[in-house]
């Protein structure tokens, strides 16, 4: 399932990224890596509030649906 289809509140696990290599690269540094736990903590018109490490992230509609968690 992509991150833009879980439910607000859920705690997942990122299995892969299908993002560009730049844009991948950039989601590792913010601690975006698979195996990595992220909780959704809002959805906005825009995009997807998470948290990832103890850090919140916003991440765009477009990009979330690069993203798989399980």
């Amino acid at each position: 399932m992509t991150l833009n289809s879980a439910d607000i509140g859920g705690d997942y696990c990122l299995v892969a990224c299908n993002a560009p290599h730049k844009t991948r690269s950039k989601l590792e540094t913010l601690g975006l890596v698979p195996g990595e736990r992220i909780n959704v903590l809002q959805s906005t018109g825009a995009g997807l509030i998470i948290e990832v490490k103890h850090s919140r992230l916003a991440i765009a509609r477009d990009l979330a649906s690069s993203l798989i968690v399980s």
